[in-house]
């Protein structure tokens, strides 16, 4: 799938920084094409927020099921704990387990955790030199007495003959761990604790660090994984950036970015629904004749970008009276998915007052690629579809949980 990029288009870059009236350091504006000079135009000051929970992690829990034997944890020589878990090519896997047979020790790949798809394929097989022993550094080894110790986090063995671990890539970004207790096994394996992340990040521990205070402990003493469980798990949720923002000025009963049920023109809307980029819709549009444009720079930077947690766009349009706004931005972690109002836009007739407008922002499939399990983004497959409202069976935040949209009459 092509890359979400937001480097504007040489053409774009013309509009975004050359036709402003005003300070450009102050409001740089994006107005381009031309209005009737009848009646003057209102101008309107729009704000763009991604009030995304800026999670930490993408996806994670605790698995207390054993098959096998008793089926009851902790899983003993002969029993298997299974995981399964949804990853994309950006993600690693990191997981712990107690070494039952000890004071503090436990399994885990290393504080980095497993890359998931080097290469871009699905990694698959066993994986268990992957895997190593480790001490939390939390209690003395080989005491009776629970005694406690304050060490940094370090590595027991590199090889070890109690488990084996094999990856399974199911399809559809879902991965299916499976770790065995071998037969003769020294040691019983506690449940797991496991996290999907991103490339440079240590979730469970680092290496030479001592431990953070996050359930590791308690993993690694008792074998309880359910703190370290439920703290990644609480850290962890979909998270995306919100594209530059296309806008458009048009007739009440104009469709000017796309009409429902009804294939992509081609006139730039896929490389906005599936790159983030809305240089060639804007492009189309303004050669069209109307009045439109695109805004990329966040509040507060100097250069075109998306919007994070917690960033803004805030720019301004002029409108005549009774005239109608459409908008377009890209949901970045996504394949095609674009914010927008309905395909015949808004009625632009707000008072000076900042007016929030989310409530008519909808989520779209632009119908050009294949949907996957939001967040992972693993394949680039034409779906030779319609523009629709987004309904493929995944789950997604609610809208408002994911941008904010204001508008106001600046004069």
């Amino acid at each position: 799938m092509k890359a979400l990029k937001f480097t504007m288009v040489a053409a774009l870059a013309v509009f975004l920084f050359t036709s402003c009236e005003k300070d450009e350091m102050m409001e740089p504006e994006t107005k381009s094409g031309m209005l009737p000079d009848v009646v003057p135009a209102k101008m309107y000051t729009i704000t763009v927020e991604n009030v995304s929970v800026p999670y930490h992690y993408f996806e994670a829990g605790a698995e207390f099921g054993v098959t096998g034997g008793d089926a009851a944890p902790p899983a003993h020589p002969g029993e298997t704990i299974t995981v399964h878990f949804h990853a994309g090519p950006s993600h690693k896997l990191s997981f712990a387990s107690m070494y039952g047979a000890s004071n503090d020790w436990f399994y885990a790949p290393g504080d980095d955790g497993i890359e998931l798809f080097p290469g871009g394929t699905a990694l698959e097989g066993d994986i268990t030199s992957m895997i190593y022993l480790w001490d939390a550094g939390t209690e003395v080894d080989g005491s009776t007495t629970d005694e406690v110790e304050s060490n940094p986090v370090g590595m027991v063995s590199t090889t070890e003959e109690n488990i084996q671990v094999l990856l399974e890539y199911n399809g559809e970004s879902m991965f299916t761990l499976t770790i065995n207790v071998l037969p003769g096994s020294a040691t019983p394996l506690s449940p797991t604790a496991w996290v999907v992340h991103s490339m440079d990040q240590h979730p469970i521990f680092m290496n030479g660090e001592l431990d953070y205070g996050m359930g590791l402990e308690a993993l690694a003493e008792t074998g309880n994984a359910g703190p370290l469980g439920e703290y990644l798990e609480m850290h962890s949720g979909y998270v995306s950036p919100v594209a530059p923002v296309l806008w458009a000025v048009h007739a009440k009963d104009e469709m000017p970015i796309f009409t429902n049920n009804t294939a992509d023109r081609g006139e730039g809307l896929e490389l906005l629904a599936e790159t983030g980029n809305p240089g060639d819709l804007a492009a189309s549009l303004i050669g069209m004749g109307y009045h439109a444009g695109a805004y990329a720079v966040p509040d507060g930077k100097n250069s075109a970008g998306p919007l994070f947690p917690g960033d803004t766009y805030t720019f301004s349009i002029d409108a005549q009276p009774n005239q109608y706004l459409s908008i377009a931005s890209m949901l970045g972690n996504s394949n095609d998915i674009f914010f927008a109002f309905g395909d015949s836009g808004i009625k632009l007739n707000f008072g000076n007052d900042a007016q929030d407008i989310t409530d008519e922002i909808m989520l779209w499939d632009a119908g050009t690629e294949v949907n996957e399990y939001p967040g992972t983004k693993s394949m680039d497959e034409d779906e030779g579809g319609v523009v629709r409202l987004l309904d493929d069976g995944f789950m997604y935040p609610d809208v408002d949980k994911i941008i904010k949209v204001t508008i106001r009459k600046s004069k």
